[in-house]
């Protein structure tokens, strides 16, 4: 009887903060424009309820833009219920660095938490081969989302409906995206789960401006031997 008590009352307090603070939605966004050029955006905004005007003093929030800062990114308000961390980076390895370095910092850092207190870890994995004109990227993404809550095998009616976090992951290259994973929605889009490790496995290309400069100067040379060698024949007969 004092379990099933201490349970109703777990219940009703994770519901009171969904009620107050409304549902999280987190969405993650690796973005590689070029080779040598592609940024991480984590955005999360509030589906409901605002952010308290003096969040910029919060530990959780102070916390937040000192890890951003350390990994070369910025931090900022969107509006009255959404914040932007913006990460820049300048090739594979470097992406896989500073994303690791954000979710898993050293051991006398906190772990990146929601602003609920729930941890989230994750870990990027960046294979990259160079075929000349491009480089093949195998990209392995784990997020662990087991910390936050997740009701839909609950009992109560009420509770199932409730979600504490919601989003998707996102990747985007030049030449686009494929995976044998099921997308969801658009191409190089997941839906996180909450409760449970999302994995997202992708490939895709990007183009190498210098095996692409390479070829074409090759192509040109090769032409323009064509067009000497026609010439003198030419000019034999």
């Amino acid at each position: 009887m004092a379990q099933l008590i201490r349970v109703c009352i777990r219940g009703v307090l994770i519901l009171g903060v969904v009620l107050l603070s409304g549902c999280l939605h987190y969405d993650l966004e690796v973005q590689f424009d070029s080779q040598t050029h592609g940024q991480f955006v984590q955005q999360l905004r509030w589906r409901a309820g605002t952010i308290a005007p003096n969040v910029m003093q919060e530990p959780w929030f102070q916390i937040l833009a000192d890890r951003t800062e350390a990994v070369g990114g910025k931090l900022k308000l969107l509006d009255n219920d959404a914040l932007e961390i913006r990460v820049p980076f300048n090739n594979g390895k470097d992406l896989e660095s500073r994303f690791n370095l954000f979710f898993n910092p050293s051991e006398e850092q906190a772990p990146f938490t929601l602003p609920s207190g729930e941890p989230i870890q994750a870990e990027l994995s960046l294979r990259q081969k160079n075929r000349f004109v491009a480089i093949s990227n195998h990209i392995l993404l784990h997020i662990d989302l087991t910390a936050v809550p997740n009701f839909t095998d609950v009992r109560s009616p009420l509770l199932q409906t409730a979600k504490l976090l919601e989003g998707r992951i996102v990747l985007t290259a030049p030449w686009g995206v494929e995976s044998s994973m099921p997308e969801i929605s658009d191409e190089g889009t997941w839906l996180l789960t909450a409760g449970a490790i999302n994995q997202l496995e992708a490939d895709f290309w990007i183009p190498s401006p210098i095996g692409i400069g390479a070829l074409a100067i090759a192509l040109l040379i090769g032409l323009g031997y064509s067009l000497k060698y026609a010439v003198l024949n030419q000019s034999k007969r």
